[in-house]
């Protein structure tokens, strides 16, 4: 177990959690539900533009103004693939949205490559953000060419750059088939970890959905998030990342939803530190 409160890790509130909230709505809940920071949305491609919010070089004033108001940072920012193909005059506008807002972290994700391609790419991605102060997050992913811990913790390991680390998603963790002793071994790597629940089990056709709309709440499902959290390093933040798609059907609003996984990943995090001091 980690010498430090779980129940004091820094939480961040991810924009996929209340999608249908404007950047400065998020801002808003997260100050209101008492969270350390917020993930933004400042570069999507083009085929997901009308789907994910973002936030772009106009936007930088009125957005900084309401994180100084809401008493949250920006923390990491979505979302940059690395395909071989880059639009670099993109990206870096991106990273300098993300820089004037405060972004330390940015989440890459890895397409269509074989590991030496990703290796070559990911050098040159953490070498063009680290003038803007951004460090890299490679998210392993079903949906990408790295899917699981293992792969992307061997293909950060080879990039060798000080500027890069891993996203951990705990939905992508459980899909790809990774293990609580995959994270153990990558606990090092881990940058942010983005937590939801769900069931061990899902059909492959429902993936897709259920990564984009319909999350459980932290503490719901079969996930091994209690086995997990005690091995992240201390600091780590916590991105609450639980879009529910029903709550938003049924009527809750998007505070609601947003209380609803924030209180349910503090209540975990706080059960684990009740166990341990228990021990």
């Amino acid at each position: 177990m980690n010498d430090f409160l779980l129940a004091n890790a820094p939480l961040s509130l991810h924009h996929l959690t209340v999608l249908d909230a404007t950047p400065l709505e998020l801002i808003e809940i997260a100050g209101t539900l008492g969270c350390d920071h917020v993930c933004l949305f400042t570069h999507v491609p083009e085929e997901g533009r009308q789907m994910f919010p973002s936030v772009g070089r106009a936007d930088i004033s009125v957005v900084r103004d309401a994180l100084a108001s809401a008493g949250v940072s920006l923390c990491n920012i979505e979302f940059f693939p690395i395909d071989g193909k880059p639009d670099y005059p993109a990206f870096e506008e991106a990273l300098a949205v993300g820089q004037a807002l405060g972004a330390t972290k940015a989440t890459v994700h890895v397409h269509g490559l074989d590991d030496d391609e990703a290796v070559r790419w990911l050098r040159d991605f953490c070498d063009r953000a680290a003038p803007f102060g951004i460090v890299p997050g490679l998210e392993p992913n079903a949906f990408s060419a790295v899917r699981s811990v293992a792969h992307a913790a061997s293909i950060i390991r080879r990039v060798e750059r000080d500027n890069l680390a891993m996203v951990c998603d705990a939905l992508h963790l459980v899909r790809s088939g990774g293990t609580v002793e995959d994270v153990a071994e990558a606990s090092d790597l881990i940058g942010y970890f983005q937590i939801c629940d769900g069931p061990l089990q899902i059909a492959e056709d429902d993936r897709w959905h259920e990564a984009i709309f319909e999350r459980g709440l932290p503490g719901s499902g079969a996930f091994p998030l209690r086995e997990v959290l005690p091995l992240l390093r201390p600091g780590t933040v916590i991105d609450v990342e639980v879009p529910q798609k029903a709550a938003r059907k049924a009527g809750v609003d998007g505070l609601g939803r947003a209380r609803q996984a924030v209180d349910a990943a503090r209540s975990i995090l706080t059960s684990l530190d009740s166990k341990d001091a228990g021990r």
